[in-house]
């Protein structure tokens, strides 16, 4: 199982956090960078994945309610497919 570990403090606006996620998550070149984009890649992944996430509290600080939502999707995300599995440092 590949582990990746993501870093809030690397999340510094929207775009930035997209690029971001899409160079650590090996997303696809064709990647919309939005969330429901996001979903797609993560939800249809096909190989055993495991996310941690470090530094919440720095990504909900730049992103603000954008942040939120992005945490409610990697917090979803294993229970509609069990080959992703996220992890997060920070208490949540």
């Amino acid at each position: 199982m590949v582990t990746v570990i993501l870093d809030g403090r690397e999340m510094g606006d929207q775009q930035v956090a997209h690029q971001y996620m899409k160079r650590a998550l090996n997303l696809s070149a064709h990647y919309g960078e939005n969330l429901d984009a996001l979903w797609d890649e993560l939800s249809t992944l096909h190989h055993p994945l495991s996310i941690r996430f470090t530094n919440v509290d720095d990504m909900l600080m730049s992103l603000g309610e954008y942040g939120k939502k992005l945490l409610e999707l990697f917090k979803e995300i294993p229970m509609y497919n069990k080959a992703v599995a996220v992890h997060f440092d920070d208490e949540i």
